[in-house]
């Protein structure tokens, strides 16, 4: 069989880091290994989750393109995917033999012949692999979390402040000596109640206040910009007001003068019914498309509400569609067996995720090794009075925020939790109960929780539900009806 050979990584660095030939050297053992023959080798220095992916794209065009079937060889799943975006695309190229892929690292082949247990692998393998960037992800959102905790404001600055790195070379926001008193005189002007938007731009003009790049300041952010608490003490993050530690630009008396002009303007938000229905937004009418609302008739029924595309209402019970919840629920039941052949298959995906962890960190230690040199040859330049103090500041802060940036990415991967190794182990404990945890549990919240993880889509027609699945449910339903699972 002919062959392609896919490396890639997923950085500049790493290509310097000589990633690439050492997993080519490796597959072109392998290739000879299993007698293939290697017509095209294909390195890639690309995210596999980001972009439209160019080079992994015109590799599979080419493979289309050849008469017979083609063995693409990678490293390690995590080199060809980290998220299910291509798995359905490769899936179908296996199913018509126009591929087979070879996985060196999991000691891995996808062909025509593979089997239920090979394609759940699989699976799982991407899962784990999306896992993975997902923790890290979630690693570095933590730590920005911390420093919310603490006050501090990971974004830019608002105009009238400034970003830059203090004397414990620590990101900090100070008031801009020249922007501040001009956005002060703004809230002053307002505060009286006399100058519409249009005139306090006006004065914006007058007074020389730009925006952070420059230009001329619009509507728009003069209403965020007197919307804004930062100014009095206060940072917005995800809805939540939270002192910060930087100092503040008007006082607290001028704001609440300013948010009396503002008054008048202020729309109330919506507030949803406290009745808990609990299949309040999960259920879609498969007539009309909408999602169905939910009623209580005398008080101690509750209802499902669909309509016909004339406009008719209909209702169905909500213990009707608890009925059917539970028979789909019945129809997970993941064999014990499985369970033990996945826990064994987890601890080989544990050593891999080890070997990946320890080579990105190796690389992430390379560049800031690099970013600290960098920095320490620009401190000389400076101290030998070769680099004006501008440009050493402009260049300093640039550098550190580079060196913090590889830090946190550095932190992320060694605080990185072994929360995948039991994920899928735990997905089929809740399938093997999920009837139970339904049928019996009285905690609304669990079993909303419970319907949102596992029912992808829920719709309704003359009383009868459709649904989809999740992954990994998907996989499970059923299987103890099929001969190879079942035994």
């Amino acid at each position: 069989m002919k062959a392609v050979i896919l490396t890639r990584v997923s950085s500049k660095e790493q290509e310097d880091g000589h990633s690439l030939a050492a997993q080519n050297t490796r597959l072109i053992e392998y290739a000879k290994r299993k007698n293939l023959e290697v017509i095209k080798s294909y390195q890639i220095i690309e995210s596999s989750t980001h972009g439209k992916r160019k080079e992994f794209t015109e590799m599979l065009n080419f493979c289309k393109r050849q008469k017979e079937t083609i063995a693409i060889i990678a490293d390690a799943v995590d080199r060809v995917q980290r998220s299910f975006k291509e798995s359905v695309l490769l899936d179908e190229l296996v199913r018509k033999e126009k591929l087979e892929l070879h996985f060196y690292r999991e000691g891995m082949i996808i062909g025509k012949n593979a089997n239920a247990n090979d394609i759940m692998r699989w699976d799982f393998a991407v899962m784990g692999a999306k896992t993975y960037v997902l923790q890290l992800s979630e690693n570095v959102k933590r730590s920005m979390e911390y420093k919310v905790k603490n006050g501090e404001f990971t974004s830019q600055a608002p105009i009238g402040y400034l970003n830059y790195i203090n004397e414990n070379n620590k990101k900090f926001i100070k008031i801009d000596e020249i922007n501040g008193p001009k956005v002060k005189k703004l809230f002053e002007t307002y505060s009286l109640g006399h100058s519409s938007l249009h005139e306090i731009r006006t004065i914006a003009d007058n007074i020389g206040l730009k925006s952070h790049r420059g230009k001329r300041i619009a509507i728009s952010s003069l209403q965020r910009m007197l919307t804004n608490p930062f100014y009095y003490g206060i940072m917005q993050i995800k809805g939540k007001e939270i002192p910060h530690i930087y100092p503040p630009l008007i006082s607290k008396e001028l704001w609440d003068r300013c948010e009396e002009v503002r008054k008048g303007s202020v729309k109330k938000p919506y507030k949803y019914s406290d009745k808990p229905f609990l299949y309040r937004g999960l259920i879609r009418c498969a007539v009309t498309g909408k999602i169905c609302t939910n009623e209580t008739k005398k008080e101690r029924f509750n209802y499902i509400v669909t309509y016909s595309l004339e406009g008719k209402r209909k209702y169905i019970a909500e213990k009707d569609i608890d009925d059917q919840i539970i028979a789909i629920l019945r129809t997970l039941k993941f064999p014990q067996k499985r369970m033990e052949e996945i826990r064994a298959y987890n601890k080989t995906a544990k050593q891999a995720e080890i070997e990946y962890r320890n080579r990105e960190v190796g690389v992430l230690q390379s560049s800031l090794t690099k970013t600290t040199d960098r920095l320490d040859k620009l401190v000389n330049l400076y101290l030998d009075g070769e680099i004006e103090k501008e440009i050493f500041e402009f260049k300093k802060e640039k550098l550190q925020t580079e060196k913090k940036l590889i830090k946190n990415r550095i932190e992320a991967h060694t605080i990185a939790d072994d929360s995948f190794n039991n994920l899928i182990c735990e997905l089929a404990e809740i399938s093997r109960n999920a009837y139970d945890l339904f049928d019996l549990s009285s905690n609304y919240d669990l079993k909303r929780n419970l319907l949102k993880m596992i029912f992808r889509t829920l719709e309704i027609k003359d009383g009868n539900l459709g649904y989809t699945l999740n992954f990994p449910f998907n996989k499970m339903q059923n299987l103890n009806t099929i001969p190879e699972w079942s035994g």
